[in-house]
This record gives structure tokens, C-alpha cells and sequence, in this order.
């Protein structure tokens, strides 16, 4: 049995389906075949059902996928701590899961310090919602998550990088503009771009509306909190926005930009970005060297404020 077989099936598995495990790994599909074909052969079992539509593990195959899994991840953690003696530093690939808002307004700060400390390091980052993120870092496809506000699992660890505000944001033609904060009855009746309830984000600002007795009025929905932005911009509503996502757009380093106007909610409504990882995993050095860089960045981060309010 070869390291190469297992790394196969396992990407069969993933992909659910020959065709496109042969694409991404890439290997002719003749060539997968074949090595799974003699690794059943090795095994003496069956790993997939035969003749069936949809391509489904047998009872072995279920197994020998948890174990596989298991196999390959120790001997990518072996090789990784053989570079790191060699290289007597820290380098190897961390794989990073996180949700958009995320990955576009506070990831790249702490990659690039990575990057300036740690040339050696790669870094790939997965974008999903934050339950499929979850699921990836259980199904090993990653290594460790940036999420908002999770549910309880207990195969997790989860720790608190930064709290930020979800704030109400107008264009400069609203007559909302130079407020500064907002209370439930002076919401009531807004026209209101929506972020979907199958977002994370979406869902608490939806349950924040529902214990404050709001009722607006949704112009729109949308999944995306760029669409959502730039719907605002454009005066087309207002939304209800994570303060780092409208950060570049209200002042930074001094420099008040003033394009959009965030009126903080009272009472708050309050977004965690937690870092998720396998209670029982060890850690590569790079990842650790990751983990200890983003909560340094986490512990002085702050959100862009407006000082030209009024």
C-alpha cells in the first residue's frame, strides 16, 4: 500500500467521482482506476459499490476512509516536521477556512505579516459559509477556521479572535447620514437591503430585529455583503453591516473618507469571529506560528472610526 493510493481515494471520496478526482489531482482517470482497483485487490474488500449511478462506499470503504484519512495526515505532519529541522525554521502550508467578510477585511493583514516573518510558509484559504467551513476542518480539507459566532461541537476548540459591532449604514443622501446612533423605534419602517437568512451574519441581525420588536421594510436580499454595500452606495437603502466590512470606506489612518455613514446600533448588536480548531489534533509549527500571529493581530485590531460625525 502506497501513500499515493490513499491520497487518491481519498480525493475520490471528496469529489464524489472519479472524473473529477482525476481533474484536480490531475491523473489520467485510466491511471485512478487502476490504483484503486489494486488497492482493493491488496485489501481483498470492496471499497465502492458496484454498478450504481451514484458513486457510494461500501461498509469497508467507510472505514478504510476514516483510517485513510488519519494515515495520510500523519505522514504529511512527518514531513512537515522533517522540513522544519532541516530548514531550522517554520515552513510547510497552512490551510485556512473562513467566511468572505473575513478573509477580504482581516485575513490579508495577518498573512502578509506571515509572509514577511515566515517566507518559507504557504498559505491557500478556502472560502465557504461558516457551517460548510465547520464541516471542512472535521473532514481535515483544512487545518484551522475563521468563523462567525458558531454552534457547540464538541470535536472543536473555539476561541474568541475579535468582537465588532454590526452597525446600520446609509449613503450620503439618506437623511440618516450624520447620525450617530439609532434606537429601535427610529428603525421601524426603514427600507432595508437585507443579507440573507442563510448567511450567519444575516441570521443575527435577523434575531437582533426580532428581540428589539423591529419591523422594516426589505427592499432587497442578498447573500453577498459586497452586493449588499454597494446597493447602499448607490441609494438604494440601508443595511445592516459588520463595522470591518465598511471600514475602508469611513476613515483609515486619519483620512476621513466619509463615502458611507455607520450609525451604531442601541441597544449593540455584537459579531464574533472565533478560531476553530480539532480539540484532539497536533499542530504543525507553521500553524501554530499562524494561530499565535493572528491572535497578536486580533489583540489590537479596532475597526476604522469616523471622527467627522456628528
Amino acid at each position: 500500500m502506497e501513500l499515493r493510493q490513499l491520497k487518491y481515494f481519498i480525493t475520490v471520496v471528496r469529489e464524489n467521482g472519479f472524473t473529477p478526482a482525476a481533474a484536480l489531482l490531475p491523473v489520467k482517470q485510466q491511471t485512478l482506476l487502476g490504483q484503486i482497483r489494486k488497492l482493493e485487490k491488496e485489501l481483498g474488500l470492496r471499497l465502492f459499490h458496484k454498478r450504481t449511478r451514484d458513486l457510494r462506499l461500501t461498509e469497508a470503504g467507510r472505514i478504510f476512509y476514516r483510517h485513510a484519512q488519519s494515515l495520510l495526515k500523519s505522514a504529511d505532519e512527518a514531513i512537515i516536521a522533517m522540513n522544519e529541522l532541516k530548514e531550522g525554521g517554520v515552513c510547510g502550508e497552512i490551510r485556512i477556512g473562513t467566511v468572505d467578510s473575513v478573509g477580504i477585511y482581516f485575513l490579508p493583514t495577518v498573512l502578509r505579516n506571515m509572509r514577511d516573518k515566515h517566507p518559507q510558509v504557504r498559505s491557500t484559504v478556502l472560502y465557504r459559509s461558516s457551517e460548510k467551513i465547520l464541516q471542512a476542518l472535521i473532514s481535515d480539507q483544512i487545518d484551522v477556521a475563521l468563523v462567525e459566532n458558531p454552534r457547540p461541537d464538541r470535536n472543536l476548540q473555539y476561541e474568541t479572535i475579535i468582537e465588532e459591532e454590526i452597525s446600520l449604514v446609509c449613503g450620503q443622501m439618506h437623511p440618516l447620514f450624520n447620525k450617530k446612533d439609532i434606537r429601535p423605534q427610529d428603525m421601524e419602517g426603514l427600507r432595508v437591503i437585507s443579507l440573507s437568512n442563510e448567511t450567519t451574519t444575516g441570521r443575527l441581525i435577523h434575531n437582533y430585529l426580532s428581540r428589539q420588536g423591529i419591523k422594516v421594510t426589505s427592499v432587497a436580499s442578498t447573500d453577498n455583503i459586497q452586493t449588499a454595500k454597494k446597493m447602499v452606495e448607490v441609494g438604494f437603502g440601508v443595511t445592516f453591516l459588520p463595522d470591518m466590512i465598511t471600514s475602508p470606506d469611513i476613515s483609515c489612518q486619519g483620512k476621513s473618507l466619509r463615502r458611507l455613514a455607520r450609525i451604531r446600533l442601541n441597544p449593540a448588536c455584537n459579531r464574533r469571529i472565533v478560531l476553530a480548531t480539532l480539540r484532539h489534533s497536533r499542530a504543525s509549527r507553521s500553524t501554530t506560528t499562524f494561530v499565535e500571529e493572528l491572535k497578536e493581530y486580533g489583540s489590537r485590531w479596532t475597526p476604522c472610526t469616523d471622527s467627522g460625525a456628528a
